[in-house]
């Protein structure tokens, strides 16, 4: 009766003027109070008649309630979760006669949007994060506030709501997960009708003044596109991709529109969209058959992020100068994409009501929400469509936005990253991808500025500098004396390519380099290093790739020595002895890293379609060479694979049959260490016999059959015979002995029986010496590891290693044969020469005491006798003598 009474004392004072009557607003007010408080009585029955007054004094005082708002609208907000339905229905018809008492006084200008909405932010926050703000959980509240969102952006003039958008909009996207679904469709409405007053066009925003923080928008939708719920990440995307389309797409009539600045917002938040495009494109969730999606349902969060990424792409392209500023926020995105491990987000199944994934063991209840993560998530598929979009995207800035004068610094920055990503084995695709993307941005252009060589931090890239050896390092690796790795042969050599195929070189190793280090660190990838190499001379000429690969590999070799260095075992310290055991080691898996490394460089060499221009320089360069131009540069390319495929027995002795260098190949063969001879050299060598009686030796089968007019040069049959003859009588008795040894015989009778013609062809007689410069290099580099394997098998070893500190060379042996020193040993032996030659020239013995201790104490004088020329018997003093 008393709130009943309060209602019927404010309809009286609807009348009272405020001038006649001062005291009208103080008694306004304390019926307002009085209504306020006995809405939230204990008694069910009078907070329906507290509610129904509250309805009359706003209807007829909406002064006082556009007054009071924020204290009516926390009373409405408990009145609408009441536990009664006749107060909810109640609270239903008192909010509706409040919507339209502030919705007509922001109209009129009575009352600001600035006052009302911003509260409206605050509860759609604290529904939104749950986890923080317990007590929103109820579904009234969260219902009330999109209502009240919905009617002001549906009735007020203008577009208010659109300023304050980015303080509410990742919560209202939150509220589309929910298990209620009256709230999920409530909030996908309200998104659905905020969305064509963003897209309109904004020029008169700011003349308005409204001013919509695209920025914060778009930093919203990208938080949102990381949401576990795949609907919300949808929606998400669908908003995303109208904003790119509206802002960032070409016109419809073909014109150069002008910027507006929303565009111009849009624009710079470009970096802090990709991340989230990157995310998105990936995301491989459909929805199931059996349930209907009523948004969008033809459309997946990954299609949606492809067109957005066309779009933007084709923006970049064409306004491409004006992305300059912002090369730092694009290289921080991509460089995150392509550092990260490779694990997907974790994707959602369908919308279940709040924890229903609870088994009946009591488990399942880790994940508090109403979501789950799904087991059978499609990881490599999803990672593998966001690597592929990154890298894209590195072309179209390097070709669109970087500067002429920034590439090389721009692709330097990516070298590394998309190297280094390859370790976690992607797929296919990925590898092809990332080896076209660095061809083309390690291309030089015009107008780029050079890359300083001296570096206070040396990094990777210090490896692949080019130049020669440097003054520090000429005795760690026994050179010969014509040493190919310089600067000036290396671009002697590769001149002997065309113009088109030159200008498609890098403009430096450094990739090659990464590669080297990629796989040093990564062992089990040299199973698949033949398909890199393969695919990398499709891209780029393969004279470069091997050229480039065989200098990196002789720098890597020599950086490897001079951090492991070998200077003996001194047993003074310990710890000297176990630095030089771990030293040991680590130069040994080194230098069998690089023997693996060549060994795949060979075979893509020697048997595939990609390297066949380089198989066909190759192909005799040494064996039929000539004083051509041409020919000098083909054996400067020889000599150059030759220096690092070294470190390969076999595949030095393949490369030199195949150029034609049977008498070096003969020549190292003839000077194996049998420490190379091991289980893994004769597999190798099994493969070589193999690959020998293939088609592509056919040449090789027929020159054994010639008979040249130089039988000592390089390219002679009969040195090809005797190199294989030394092959022979390494490989054990095996199938593959027996090939060779058919072969061998066959040849060999041919040779004897037939009337061979020497051939006259344009052979330069070679020196002595040019055989020995190839071979002297191969034997410099198993002598060198030989000698690291036998370090590595001491320093395994139980039994200490005694190094005397001064040690005369064949003291031991003096010590046995009875000589006190080298000088004494010298003197007697030069007694014994002159003897020697006094008996070949028929001359007498002259025997003294002194020489034979035994005779010292025979007295009387030596006696001298001549041979008995007549044939008659010696006498018996010379008997007696003897």
């Amino acid at each position: 009766g008393g709130v009943v009474a309060l209602a019927a004392c404010g309809i009286g004072l609807k009348k009272a003027k405020e001038e006649t009557h001062p005291k009208v607003l103080e008694c306004r007010d304390l019926i307002l109070a009085s209504v306020v408080h006995a809405c939230q009585d204990h008694s069910q029955r009078v907070r329906y008649y507290a509610t129904e007054s509250m309805f009359n004094v706003v209807k007829v005082i909406p002064t006082l309630a556009v007054q009071h708002f924020f204290i009516l609208f926390e009373i409405l907000r408990s009145l609408y979760a009441d536990v009664d339905v006749d107060v909810r229905s109640g609270a239903e018809l008192l909010d509706k006669k409040l919507k339209e008492v502030i919705v007509g006084a922001i109209n009129s200008g009575s009352f600001s949007a600035d006052s009302c909405v911003s509260i409206f932010a605050r509860f759609v926050f604290m529904c939104a994060d749950f986890a923080r703000f317990v007590y929103i959980r109820n579904k009234a509240t969260k219902r009330l506030t999109l209502t009240w969102l919905q009617e002001l952006n549906e009735k007020l003039i203008g577009t208010p709501v659109l300023e304050f958008l980015h303080l509410f909009l990742s919560g209202i996207f939150a509220m589309i997960a929910d298990p209620n679904i009256s709230i999920r469709q409530s909030a996908l409405a309200f998104l659905q009708s905020v969305l064509p007053k963003l897209l309109n066009d904004n020029e008169a925003f700011d003349d308005d003044g409204v001013k919509v923080d695209f920025d914060k928008l778009i930093q919203s939708l990208v938080t949102t596109l990381e949401h576990p719920d795949p609907f919300v990440r949808k929606v998400a995307m669908y908003w995303m991709c109208r904003i790119a389309k509206t802002y960032m797409g070409e016109s419809t009539n073909g014109n150069e529109t002008k910027p507006n600045p929303a565009s111009m917002s849009v624009r710079n938040s470009l970096p802090h969209v990709l991340p989230g495009i990157l995310l998105s494109i990936g995301d491989t969730f459909h929805t199931k058959a059996s349930t209907k999606d009523s948004f969008l349902p033809d459309q997946t969060t990954h299609s949606l992020a492809e067109q957005t990424n066309f779009c933007l792409q084709q923006a970049v392209r064409r306004d491409g100068r004006a992305y300059a500023s912002h090369l730092d926020g694009f290289l921080v995105a991509l460089r995150e994409e392509l550092d990260s491990p490779g694990h997907a987000q974790p994707t959602a199944v369908e919308r279940k009501q709040y924890r229903m994934d609870v088994t009946a063991d009591g488990t399942g209840i880790e994940s508090t929400g109403w979501f789950r993560a799904s087991k059978d998530t499609n990881g490599e598929k999803q990672i593998t469509k966001s690597r592929l979009c990154a890298l894209e995207w590195i072309t179209v800035l390097y070709e669109s936005v970087v500067p002429d004068v920034l590439k090389a610094e721009f692709a330097r920055e990516f070298i590394s990253p998309i190297i280094h990503q390859l370790v976690d084995n992607p797929p296919e695709i990925v590898i092809f991808k990332s080896l076209e993307v660095l061809a083309n941005i390690t291309v030089p252009v015009n107008g780029e500025r050079k890359y300083g060589q001296s570096r206070s931090n040396p990094s990777l890239s210090s490896l692949s500098s080019g130049q020669p050896a440097k003054d520090d390092d000429k005795d760690v690796l026994e050179d010969t004396s014509e040493r190919p790795m310089t600067n000036s042969d290396i671009v002697y050599a590769l001149e002997i390519l065309g113009r088109n195929r030159r200008q498609s070189k890098s403009r430096d190793r450094e990739v090659f380099s990464a590669i080297i280090q990629l796989h040093a660190s990564n062992h089990q990838l040299l199973a698949d290093l033949a398909r890199v190499i393969q695919f990398m001379c499709t891209l780029q000429p393969p004279e470069f790739v091997f050229v480039s690969f065989a200098v990196e590999l002789d720098s890597f070799v020599r950086k490897s020595l001079l951090v492991n260095g070998i200077s003996g075992v001194t047993d003074e310290e310990g710890s000297d002895a176990l630095m030089q055991s771990k030293n040991s080691q680590a130069l040994s898996a080194d230098l069998n890293f690089v023997s693996s490394f060549v060994q795949q460089m060979s075979h893509v060499l020697l048997s595939t379609e990609e390297a066949k221009d380089l198989r066909d320089l190759l192909k005799d360069c040494i064996g039929r060479r000539s004083e051509a131009e041409r020919d000098k540069r083909r054996t400067k390319l020889f000599h150059i694979l030759l220096y690092s495929f070294s470190h390969n027995l076999v595949v030095s002795v393949s490369l030199s049959l195949w150029a034609g260098a049977f008498k070096s190949a003969s020549t190292f063969l003839q000077r194996i260490d049998p420490l190379d001879i091991d289980l893994e050299f004769l597999l190798e060598l099994d493969q070589m016999v193999e690959l020998l009686e293939r088609p592509l030796f056919r040449h090789f089968h027929l020159r054994m059959l010639q008979s040249d007019l130089h039988e000592g040069g390089e390219g002679s049959g009969t040195m090809l015979v005797r190199t294989l003859k030394l092959l022979l009588m390494i490989v054990p008795q095996s199938a593959c002995y027996k090939i060779l040894r058919d072969r061998i015989v066959t040849v060999s009778r041919f040779r004897q029986s037939a009337l061979v013609r020497p051939q006259k062809t344009n052979d330069v007689k070679s020196s002595e010496q040019d055989p020995w410069i190839f071979a002297s290099r191969v034997l410099d580099v198993r002598k060198l590891h030989c000698d690291v394997r036998w370090q590595a098998i001491r320093s395994e070893s139980l039994e200490t290693v005694e190094t005397p500190t001064s040690h005369v060379e064949g003291s031991d042996r003096l010590q046995w044969l009875g000589y006190s020193d080298q000088e004494e040993e010298l003197k007697d032996k030069i007694r014994l020469l002159e003897e020697s030659e006094n008996l070949s020239a028929g001359l007498t013995t002259n025997g003294t005491k002194d020489d034979y201790h035994h005779l010292d104490q025979r007295t009387g004088e030596s006696k001298n006798f001549t041979p008995n020329k007549n044939g008659e018997e010696p006498d018996v003093e010379w008997k007696a003598y003897w």
